[in-house]
């Protein structure tokens, strides 16, 4: 049984990416039109005898990041 470990971080400081870190927490940053993290998600996904992804990171529950997770 294979896991994987994704460190997502958390919402402090994020100064390197403003103005775009202010709206979009920087996992969800598009890629290729894409989220960041989706692409790390397919990619384990593909992984095989993958069974669990793990998602390491501080953000609040009323944030954009949960609502991709509920979506995803």
């Amino acid at each position: 049984m294979l896991k994987a470990v994704i460190l997502i971080g958390g919402p402090q400081k994020g100064t390197r990416f403003r103005p775009l870190s202010f709206e979009v927490p920087k996992p969800l940053f598009p890629v290729a039109g894409v989220p960041m993290i989706q692409h790390h998600i397919e990619a384990c996904a593909q992984v095989p005898g993958m069974q669990e992804i793990l998602l390491i990171g501080f953000y609040q529950p009323d944030e954009a990041l949960t609502q991709f997770l509920e979506v995803a």
